[in-house]
C-alpha cells in the first residue's frame, strides 16, 4: 500500500525546490554581472594599417598635468611598468597624435590636444587611446563603422561603447555632440570601469572585457594594438 505525503515529506520537497531554485539565481547572477558593466564595442575586426610617416612638431603644455605631481588626476591608481599598462605619460605630441590622423584621413584630425589633455587628467598614455580608435574604426573611416550615419556625421564615439542608459544613441551606440566628448567618455570608462573597477591596467587584461570573444577575436585585437604602440613609439619618440 502506497502511503500519503507525510508534512515533513513535503516541507523537505518545497526546501529542496527551494534551494535548487536559489542556486540557479546565484549561478545566473555571476553569469550575468560582469555583462552589465561592460561595454561592448565595434564588431568590425578587420586590421589597422600601420603608419609609415615622419615624427610631427613637439606639443604644447597641457593645462591639466600629471608630471608635477607623480600621479595622476582624480585619485586614480598609479601607473603600473610594462610596455602595454596604459597607466602613464603621453607617448604621442598633440601633434604626432593629429598627422596620424590625418594619415587615416580621419574626421577627428585637430583634436591631438583633446587626446593629450584627458590623457593627461586620467594618468593614461593617448598612445592606447588612439590605438583603439585605428582599431575599432580606422580611425572613423571604415564604411562598415557603426557610428557612420547616412548623412555622413559620426557619433564622434571612437571606442564604439553601447548606450548603456547614455542619454543620446544611435543604434546601440552611444552618440556624442563632440569629438572631445566621446574622447572623454573613452578615457572615464577605462580609468574608472577598467582600472578602478576591476583593477585591469594592462592591453593584455583590458581587451577580453572590453571586447569579449562572444563578439570578437580577442587575440588580433591585442596584437593589433601592440603593433600601432610599437610602431608609433618608434616613429614619434625621440
Amino acid at each position: 500500500m502506497i502511503r500519503p505525503p507525510t508534512p515533513n515529506m513535503d516541507r523537505d520537497q518545497t526546501m529542496f525546490v527551494l534551494v535548487m531554485i536559489i542556486s540557479l539565481l546565484i549561478v545566473l547572477l555571476f553569469l550575468l554581472l560582469p555583462l552589465s558593466h561592460n561595454e561592448v564595442w565595434s564588431r568590425w575586426n578587420g586590421p589597422a594599417e600601420l603608419i609609415e610617416d615622419q615624427p610631427a612638431s613637439s606639443d604644447t603644455n597641457d593645462a591639466i598635468s600629471v608630471a608635477s605631481t607623480g600621479a595622476p588626476a582624480d585619485g586614480l591608481p598609479v601607473a603600473q611598468s610594462g610596455r602595454y599598462a596604459v597607466q602613464g605619460p603621453p607617448s604621442l605630441t598633440a601633434g604626432a597624435i593629429d598627422t596620424i590622423l590625418q594619415v587615416y584621413h580621419s574626421p577627428a584630425t585637430g583634436t591631438g590636444q583633446v587626446w593629450v589633455s584627458y590623457g593627461q587628467r586620467y594618468g593614461i598614455d593617448p598612445i592606447f587611446a588612439l590605438a583603439f580608435f585605428v582599431h575599432e574604426s580606422q580611425a572613423g573611416t571604415h564604411p562598415n563603422w557603426a557610428g557612420l550615419k547616412p548623412d555622413g556625421s559620426t557619433t564622434h564615439n571612437v571606442g564604439n561603447i553601447i548606450c548603456a542608459g547614455y542619454a543620446q544613441c544611435y543604434q546601440r551606440f552611444r552618440d556624442y555632440p563632440s569629438w572631445e566628448e566621446g574622447i572623454h567618455d573613452w578615457y572615464r570608462l577605462i580609468a574608472v570601469e577598467y582600472i578602478q573597477g576591476r583593477g585591469a591596467t594592462t592591453v593584455e587584461q583590458i581587451i577580453p572585457i572590453y571586447a569579449p570573444a562572444l563578439e570578437n577575436d580577442v587575440a588580433a585585437y591585442i596584437a593589433t594594438v601592440k603593433q600601432l604602440v610599437d610602431r608609433w613609439r618608434a616613429d614619434y619618440q625621440s
